[in-house]
């Protein structure tokens, strides 16, 4: 991966191949940041730059691409190149996952994506979507013993850990001692989305490295280069996608995910809204099916959904980041969303999204915000929905 393949990020690429030139290479960094941003193609992308032969000689500040270290890094197989990433128990591995076990499947889906992955994503390749996956201590105990070796053939050992917020804290402990003391020439480079959700012990032992939205005009011509439409819609797409990638995908391949989470998000509003129990209840037993990844996404979408709502109320439609398919909801609704109950609104979807992470029944999660949202649309002054 080279970093000039990498869509915007310019200032933060410069930052990283400069602690490269200075030979001030910090052991354990965390890329944090929004999905879609091109955490994940940053961090790759910076450890080829490190291990490259010949540096610098073709091309100014990026990795060469025909040493042998990047040809192996170009296909994710180099043998200093390590990957942790969540995993749970599937058809094929029944017991004691780890990630080692499923790299086959973690190479294609990253060179499939161009690096842009994400965690339903992750879980749909390797048929985990209604689990709880995460970072193990069969996989920290698996880190311990990869670093006690010597590196293979380049001047640094790099164990990228995707989206670490997955660590579980049973297995927190085996990790805390080797990055704070790590072997020599180990570089670990942490991925994640959710900052706060990371053991504070983790961040206290890590150079943050925050990775800011991809800005409108880079994600415009990246939709028109990679994606192959018009100038137009590349424009709209980037309007509603702000500053996610991988989010500006998926709206043009139909934007079919997105359509079937606004379709089951504004039933879902109609339902609560009349307070309509038996039905509500019909919908969290059906909803539940779709797994607890998929439950959180479609809550993350909702407050996206009331955050738009909140923004066209109050400051008028033109800021607001929506298809036009979807305006008519939205202008009809927004009026339920005002200063009275957006933050509750807020606390009680993210406590919702806690919950369903900690194991609580999703279908209980979800009746308890039905009812719950049914009393907080009546604080709103307008018409009803119909």
């Amino acid at each position: 991966m080279h970093f000039k393949n990498i869509i915007g990020q310019q200032e933060i690429k410069e930052r990283l191949i400069q602690t490269v030139r200075e030979n001030r290479v910090s052991h354990a960094q965390l890329f944090f940041g929004g999905e879609g941003r091109g955490k994940l193609a940053l961090a790759i992308a910076y450890a080829q730059f490190i291990n490259c032969r010949d540096k610098e000689r073709f091309t100014k500040g990026d990795s060469c691409g025909l040493c042998p270290s990047c040809i192996k890094y170009n296909k994710l197989i180099h043998p200093d190149l390590h990957f942790i990433m969540p995993v749970a128990t599937n058809a094929s591995v029944k017991e004691k996952p780890t990630s080692r076990q499923f790299i086959k499947q973690w190479r294609e889906l990253l060179i499939e994506n161009e690096y842009f992955v994400t965690l339903n994503g992750w879980y749909e390749k390797i048929g985990i979507e209604k689990k709880q996956a995460g970072i193990n201590v069969y996989d920290c105990s698996e880190i311990i013993r990869t670093l006690s070796y010597t590196s293979y053939e380049s001047e640094y050992k790099i164990m990228i850990i995707w989206m670490v917020e997955k660590l579980n804290y049973q297995a927190a402990p085996k990790l805390l001692k080797i990055l704070e003391e790590p072997p020599n020439k180990t570089l670990f480079l942490l991925i994640a989305e959710q900052h706060e959700q990371i053991i504070s012990t983790i961040i206290s032992r890590t150079q943050l490295i925050k990775i800011p939205k991809i800005n409108d005009d880079e994600l415009i011509a990246a939709c028109m280069a990679k994606l192959s439409v018009g100038r137009e819609e590349a424009e709209m797409v980037a309007e509603i996608a702000n500053g996610n990638f991988t989010e500006a995908v998926n709206l043009i391949k139909q934007g079919e995910g997105r359509k079937k989470y606004f379709d089951k998000f504004v039933g879902w509003m109609r339902l609560c809204w009349n307070v309509k129990v038996p039905e509500i209840m019909v919908f969290c037993d059906e909803i539940v099916k779709d797994g607890r990844e998929s439950n959180k996404s479609f809550l993350q979408f909702g407050m996206s959904v009331l955050r738009n709502c909140l923004v066209m109320n109050y400051t008028g439609q033109k800021i607001v980041k929506f298809r036009e398919e979807e305006r008519d909801f939205l202008e009809r609704f927004a009026p339920f969303i005002n200063q009275a109950n957006a933050a509750y609104f807020s606390d009680e979807f993210n406590t919702a999204i806690y919950h369903i992470e900690r194991n609580v029944s999703p279908g209980m999660v979800f009746l308890d915000l039905s009812l719950t949202i049914a009393k907080l649309i009546k604080m709103a002054p307008a018409k009803a929905v119909s």
